[in-house]
Formats: structure tokens, sequence, C-alpha cells
């Protein structure tokens, strides 16, 4: 069964993404560890995607904002900035985030899905980076992006990518291969230690296994990204992204991203060279850039 909307808005509200990144008690210096973490770690690549400094003096929405970090990017940068979310804790901490900063932002939470507060053509650019691939509707919020684009407004998104590393190797092979490893209540301690995981997640993982048993595909792929309680999340390949940005021109996309961390000891032995060169080939983020016709 499919995840709706609620149980998306409930997770999400209650995770924020990336909000553990930081434990630091003063507020400006939480931010700050999680804007250095964000962009000197295996997201190395989010600056050059956003390109942050091009949308100067520019209308510039994101969907999805989450606690904004990328947004304050951009606004830093001289966008006029608007973030909305479906979660009303992202926009709390997204408010917050700017204040603290003496950033100007306009903040909304509102269901993508459905019908956005701004007239059509109210854009330049559309910014939503591992979001819509989230909703049980993608098709509904690139509709909306569509209408309120500005004609000749670009877009860049990131949706995960089924053609990964992480998708064939790591979730539909080794994971499935392992699974009953985990049956033993012993297992997920000592899994934990041997390779690195979070022993909660193996648990998590452990129980989801022993109380639903077989679980469809959609269901598997949702509690393998973005952690065990993830209620809905979708890949794309190639033709499939495509496919959903159909009506924009001059569509394309790239690839980044490879997570060594998801590979133990293993993944401490690659050189950042190698790992960020297979990333560009077999990574798990797939971006997708695109303007409206005019």
């Amino acid at each position: 069964m499919i995840a709706n909307i609620t149980d998306v808005k409930t997770f999400w509200d209650s995770n924020p993404c990336q909000s553990n990144l930081s434990d630091k008690k003063d507020r400006k210096e939480y931010y700050k560890e999680i804007t250095y973490k964000r962009y000197h770690g295996r997201e190395w690549h989010v600056p050059i995607v956003a390109k942050f400094k091009e949308f100067k003096y520019r209308d510039v929405l994101e969907i999805g904002c989450g606690f904004a970090t990328d947004g304050l990017e951009f606004a830093k940068n001289g966008a006029r900035y608007v973030g909305i979310d479906l979660t009303p804790k992202a926009i709390e901490l997204a408010k917050e985030r700017f204040e603290l900063f003496n950033v100007k932002g306009t903040f909304i939470n509102v269901n993508a899905e459905e019908t956005l507060p701004f007239p059509d053509n109210s854009f330049d650019h559309i910014y939503s980076f591992g979001v819509i691939m989230a909703s049980p509707h993608p098709e509904y919020i690139v509709e909306q992006m569509y209408r309120v684009l500005r004609p000749g407004g670009t877009f860049t998104v990131m949706l995960y990518n089924r053609s990964s590393i992480n998708y064939y190797i790591e979730i539909m092979f080794l994971r499935k291969l392992f699974r009953r490893i985990l049956y033993p209540k012993c297992m997920p301690r000592l899994l934990s230690k041997v390779t690195g995981f979070d022993e909660w997640k193996l648990n998590e993982h452990r129980r989801i296994m022993r109380e639903k048993g077989k679980l469809t595909k959609e269901e598997w792929i949702s509690i393998n990204t973005d952690g065990p309680l993830c209620p809905l999340m979708k890949v794309y390949n190639r033709r499939e992204a495509a496919e959903l940005f159909k009506k924009f021109n001059d569509v394309k996309q790239d690839i980044w991203e490879f997570n060594s961390e998801h590979w133990s000891f293993i993944g401490k032995m690659i050189p950042t060279k190698v790992e960020r060169a297979i990333g560009r080939i077999w990574g798990w983020h797939r971006m997708i850039y695109g303007k409206k016709p005019t």
C-alpha cells in the first residue's frame, strides 16, 4: 500500500532532513555546522548544481525547503526567495534560521500537490532538492511548477537515481540478500559494531521484517532510502525523469553523489577522487534541469 500525504507529513515533521548533522546548543552555530557539513561532505556538489550566485534579483521558489540550508544561500546571494514546505516544523526552523542570519525570505506551509498560493507565472526559477520523489503524486507538483514558473523560467530538481550503485547493488541486492541475518535478536547490535550502521535502524528493519513479513517493492525501496521509518520514497531512471518533466523544454540530466559511508571499512579505503568519479556515473542524485517554453 502506497503511503498517503498525511503519512509523509507526519514523518518529515518529526524528522526534518539533516537536522541531526549538528548537536550544538547555540542555534546560530547549529545552523553553521549543518551548512558546513552539507557543502563539505558527500553533498559537496550542491553549490555546483544549485548555482546560488546566478539568481540575484530573481524570484526563486524552493519546493520542500526544509529548514532552508540551500534557501539561505539563494537569499544571501540576492535572490527574492520563497520557501514552501509540507511540514510546519520545517517552516518554523527556516524562519528561525533566516532571522538569526538577518536575511530576508518568505516561508509558507503548504502541500505542493495542491494549488500553490501564487499566481501563474510568478517565479524565474524553481529549485527542489530531494523532495518531490517523497510525494504520493509528484506529477501534481510538477504541474504546479509549470503553472507558477514564468515563460523562459528555469528549474533544478534532484530525484533519487534508479540507475545507481545505491539502488541496484545496495538496496535491491545486498540488503535483500542479508536481511534475514537480522532475525536473531543479537544481530542488530553485532552488525552495528562490525559495519558502523546505526543500531536503531537495524533494530527497526528487524521489527518491520518480523511484523510485516513480505514487503512490496515500493515499501522496500521506501524503508531503505531515508531510514526504516520513511513512509514513501521513489527512484527514477533517465526515461522516467524525462517523462515527469516532458512539458518543459531543454530538459537535461546528470548524476552525482556516491556515499562511501554506506560501505563500512571498504568505503574508507576509497580515495576522494575515485569516490567522486563513481558518483558522476552511478551516483544516487539524479539532477534534472529545464525551462518553461516561452
